[in-house]
């Protein structure tokens, strides 16, 4: 991870219509920058940046439905109308924080208002991990989603309340199975900090054995397997028992 150690090396990172559409949702939706009077000039506001994100989130929704009610050819132009309002906002976060981090004498400062209000800097800052991930979307909603490990998985999230980043919560809600890669979350408090986690579990086929007087028989189950990547898988036929999946690091959100 990059130091920055000057005023010229804050950088904040635009955005590109080529991304995934979650990521440009992902920026577009975690943009705070009221209660920064040296933001009150950025051409488009929080509230209109939100829309963007929320327009090409729903759209690109249409598009993955079955069938789908929309087209690649729509969800790109309104991924192309929000990197249009993003990056000038992108633009302007730069140079305020530049302004902040000279005016005040510290580079700490400068960095910090640009992670406060949702922008990346480059070197430092990075999106979440394209295999799961939190999108706040406004109004006490978030977008769950996660990349597919088969098409027969099923997933089980782990969530809750907490205080801080990095702070895991104390006690968690009851857990979300489904199988679905993405879903919304309703009803969060606005502001408040959330983490979640997960854990994806497979089915393990049985293998069917013949008795002597040929009537099929199920063979005994192996409940866990270790997978490529040396993660234990659980079988899900086998009903649920939490000490044959394992659930990934916490990652923390918060709701607008």
């Amino acid at each position: 991870m990059k130091e920055i150690k000057t005023a010229e090396g804050i950088i904040v990172l635009g955005a590109n219509p080529k991304e995934p559409v979650e990521d440009l949702v992902y920026k577009a939706t975690i943009q705070k920058t009221s209660g920064y009077a040296q933001l009150a000039g950025i051409p488009t506001k929080d509230a209109d940046m939100h829309t963007f994100g929320t327009d090409l989130r729903d759209e690109n929704f249409k598009f993955k439905a079955v069938p789908p009610t929309s087209t690649k050819q729509l969800v790109q132009i309104l991924a192309n109308d929000l990197c249009r309002a993003y990056n000038p906002n992108a633009s302007f976060m730069q140079n305020a924080a530049r302004d902040l981090a000279i005016t005040s004498g510290n580079v700490e400062a400068g960095i910090n208002m640009v992670k406060t209000c949702g922008f990346f800097l480059k070197g430092v800052s990075e999106l979440p991990p394209k295999t799961f991930g939190v999108t706040p979307m406004g109004n006490g909603e978030v977008l769950v989603f996660t990349k597919a490990v088969n098409y027969q998985a099923g997933y089980i999230r782990q969530w809750g309340q907490t205080t801080a980043i990095d702070v895991p919560p104390k006690e968690t809600m009851e857990l979300i199975f489904g199988i679905e890669t993405e879903f919304i979350l309703t009803g969060l408090r606005r502001g408040g900090i959330y983490a979640m986690r997960e854990a994806s579990i497979l089915p393990i086929s049985r293998k069917p054995d013949s008795a002597p007087d040929g009537i099929i028989v199920q063979a005994p189950v192996t409940k866990t397997k270790i997978s490529a990547s040396h993660k234990r898988i659980y079988s899900a036929c086998d009903g649920v028992d939490t000490t044959n999946y394992d659930f990934g690091g916490w990652l923390y959100f918060v709701v607008l």
